[in-house]
C-alpha cells in the first residue's frame, strides 16, 4: 500500500518526510513512472469523491439541498474526469476495473449517462422546462394575465443513488490502489538496479505554482 506522504515545499523544492536516510529527492521519467504519476491523479480524484460521499451520506439534504447538490455534482464530474479523454494523463477503463464486479458496468453506464446527458450536457428529461400564459377571467381587460417560464430539475441525490455509486467509487478505488502499489514495486526493482552516481544526478522533484496564464496550456 503507498504510504501517505508528508510535503514540506521549500522554494521550488519539495521535502518529502519520512525518509530518515535519504538525502535527496529525484524524479524519474520513463513510461512506466508517467502511467504511474496519472494512477496518483486518479487516486487523487477518486480520494475525493469519497470523501464527498462520505459527507453527503450524513448531510441532511432536505435541510442543504443546495450543498448536496453541489457535492454531487463535483464527486460525479471528478470521477467520470478519471475515464474521459485526456491528453495528459492515461484514463482508466471501465471494461479492466469492472469485469469481475456484475452489475457493475451498468452502473456504471447509469452514472456516465446521468453525467453526460444531465449534469454536463442538459439532454434527458431529468431537467425539464415550460412556457405558458396565465389566462384572466373571460370578461377582464386582458385575456393574458402574464406570460411565465418554469425550470424543473430531478433531484437524484437520494440514498439509492448515494449507495451505488459509493459501491462503484470504493471499487474504482480499490483496483487504483491496487495498480499503484503494483507500479511502484515495478520501479522500485528497476531503479535499484541503477548506478548510485546515476541516480544521485537525476533531477530534483520541483513544484512551480501555475499561474492564470497557464489555465489554457497542457502539462
Amino acid at each position: 500500500m503507498a504510504k501517505p506522504l508528508t510535503i514540506t515545499k521549500i522554494g521550488d523544492k519539495l521535502d518529502i518526510e519520512g525518509y530518515p536516510n535519504a538525502v535527496a529527492v529525484k524524479r524519474i521519467d520513463d513510461p512506466i513512472a508517467r502511467q504511474l504519476q496519472g494512477i496518483a491523479l486518479h487516486h487523487f480524484d477518486l480520494s475525493y469523491c469519497r470523501a464527498a460521499l462520505a459527507e453527503l451520506t450524513h448531510l441532511d439534504r432536505s435541510i442543504q439541498p443546495l450543498l448536496a447538490e453541489a457535492l454531487w455534482v463535483s464527486t460525479i464530474a471528478r470521477y467520470f474526469k478519471c475515464f474521459g479523454r485526456n491528453k495528459s494523463r492515461t484514463q482508466l477503463s471501465p471494461e479492466k476495473i469492472l469485469k469481475n464486479h456484475p452489475g457493475a458496468e451498468e452502473v456504471f453506464g447509469y452514472f456516465r449517462d446521468l453525467r453526460d446527458k444531465h449534469i454536463i450536457h442538459d439532454e434527458n428529461p431529468y431537467s425539464q422546462a415550460f412556457t405558458g400564459i396565465a389566462l384572466n377571467v373571460k370578461d377582464a381587460e386582458y385575456k393574458i394575465a402574464d406570460v411565465f417560464s418554469l425550470a424543473m430539475n430531478a433531484f437524484t441525490v437520494d440514498d439509492d443513488h448515494l449507495r451505488s455509486f459509493t459501491q462503484l467509487t470504493a471499487v474504482t478505488l480499490a483496483w487504483v490502489d491496487a495498480k499503484r502499489d503494483e507500479l511502484h514495486n515495478l520501479l522500485g526493482k528497476q531503479y535499484e538496479q541503477w548506478e548510485y552516481e546515476v541516480l544521485l544526478a537525476l533531477p530534483d522533484i520541483a513544484f512551480t505554482v501555475p499561474t492564470s496564464d497557464k489555465v489554457d496550456s497542457k502539462r
